[in-house]
């Protein structure tokens, strides 16, 4: 499969769970998966060779950056995988509960994170060598750095949730979309060690180009995306169909 078909399937999942799941904005308990979908598909799209040739060329002719909307689009997946932690925490915890856990362990480290990512993103091969795909450009110190900030962090918020997931799935009413979440936490887990082991051994990278990253982090995002959208419809059936 071509890497233009693995990203229209990938946004395509995304745009249907975010149709089917359109009601749970308004859904305090809901809203955060949603987010996290939302998010992971618009870092799929930003990443993908069609956007660098399209608002990346327009985003350097601004600015003088080349790969913007690529930097732009790993934001959206720290927030996105914040959104995995916040979703995962909301039912394991009461609300204080929640959002002190949240804002110690997931909110100051991601926000730190973020204004590092540009400093490394602005002062390496990043920000000065333009490629379709961002997984192709050359890594030099400053962009090998910048790759272990955001899989460090993308694999940090990730390994959190699963934790939290491994208790939901003793609840067998939960079990089965946790195994599924898992299974796409593991994949976005996977995703990141192989672009951080290929920053720095660039002959890997040569070998790898991106391939696989791109394969795992895809499958990442459609397995959130269709399992969130598999939840609420069960969600809404029991709601249809339970007695008034």
């Amino acid at each position: 499969m071509g890497l233009g078909a693995l990203i229209t399937i990938t946004v395509a999942c995304v745009v249907w769970s975010l149709w089917i799941r359109r009601l749970t904005w308004s859904c305090r308990w809901e809203v955060a998966a949603t987010l996290n979908i939302a998010l992971q598909g618009a870092a799929v799209f930003l990443m993908s060779p069609f956007a660098s040739e399209t608002i990346g060329q327009l985003l350097h002719t601004l600015t003088g950056v080349w790969n913007l909307e690529d930097y732009i689009g790993h934001d959206c997946y720290v927030v996105a995988a914040s959104a995995i932690v916040y979703n995962a925490l909301g039912r394991l915890q009461d609300d204080n509960a929640t959002q002190a856990a949240f804002k110690q362990y997931v909110e100051r480290p991601a926000t730190l994170c973020i204004p590092l990512l540009l400093a490394t993103f602005s002062m390496g091969n990043g920000s000065k060598i333009y490629r379709s795909d961002f997984f192709t450009v050359p890594t030099d110190f400053w962009l090998s750095a910048y790759w272990l900030l955001l899989c460090g962090m993308l694999i940090y918020l990730l390994g959190y949730s699963a934790r939290a997931l491994l208790v939901l799935r003793q609840d067998p009413r939960s079990r089965r979309i946790a195994n599924i979440y898992l299974v796409s936490s593991a994949s976005g887990i996977l995703a990141c060690t192989i672009r951080i082991v290929t920053a720095y051994v660039p002959r890997l990278q040569e070998i790898e180009g991106g391939t696989l990253v791109w394969f795992f982090a895809c499958f990442c995002g459609a397995g959130f995306a269709l399992t969130a959208a598999h939840s609420w419809r069960i969600k809404t059936r029991w709601f249809t169909h339970a007695p008034s």
